[in-house]
């Protein structure tokens, strides 16, 4: 028996991609079906993206727009809903769709809502293409530090200003999972509390996005592994 002079490709990793929760699967169909509406210049989409921008400020429910304010049972059925505040998965749907009407301004030729990519990686991307790198990294630390809900918020929306501007999108499902986290206390697994887990999350999920390489680049590194071979 001959061995195999071609044996088959060994299979690679599969690239990052991470998974909605049940809130972020939620949010993500509500912003799609907006955002579809709005690009085709549907009047309703239009007037409600006006009301979720003008709440962008307010407490979630304080406008009575369905879209910021009502969640599925899949999603509230294991968690408190207390009487005289927001739950956090209420919150985080009021932050991220209010975001997103911010994101998506004026902007029908191009989706701000994209599967799959992450606030931080977007951030990253928003970074790699700045004439001044340091400047949106310093951005990013800032938002990093907040300690606070309405702090985190505070730097997202400058944030998020930049990224409309720049025409770069991510998924505002996987954000609103995020900004759920963010509430929550310490973990017993972990011993790490919301900000923590999600500061350490965006904080791998930004370095792990590559410059990509020139041409030139591309050429010095296909010579050096030809030498190497």
């Amino acid at each position: 028996m001959t061995e195999d002079a071609h044996p088959a490709p060994q299979p690679t990793r599969p690239r990052y991609r991470r998974r909605r929760a049940p809130l972020g699967e939620h949010v993500a169909a509500v912003i799609a079906g907006l955002q579809r509406r709005y690009r085709d210049d549907a009047p309703e989409a239009i007037a409600v993206l006006a009301r979720l921008r003008r709440a962008v400020n307010e407490a979630p429910g304080g406008a009575s727009i369905r879209e910021a304010c009502h969640l599925p049972e899949e999603v509230t059925r294991h968690e408190y809903l207390p009487q005289d505040e927001p739950s956090f998965s209420e919150q985080a749907l009021h932050t991220t769709v209010t975001l997103w009407a911010l994101h998506q301004q004026s902007r029908r030729e191009k989706p701000m809502h994209t599967g799959g990519t992450t606030f931080a990686a977007a951030i990253r991307r928003l970074a790699l293409a700045s004439p001044n790198e340091e400047t949106v990294y310093r951005r990013f630390t800032a938002l990093g530090t907040a300690s606070t809900y309405s702090e985190l918020t505070f730097h997202a929306r400058g944030i998020v200003a930049q990224l409309r501007d720049a025409q770069i999108g991510f998924d505002y499902g996987l954000l609103a999972d995020d900004l759920r986290t963010f509430q929550r206390g310490m973990e017993a697994s972990t011993g790490l509390s919301g900000p923590e887990r999600v500061r350490a999350l965006w904080g791998r999920e930004y370095w792990r996005i590559e410059p990509e390489s020139s041409p030139t680049e591309n050429s010095k590194t296909a010579a050096s592994s030809d030498e190497q071979e």
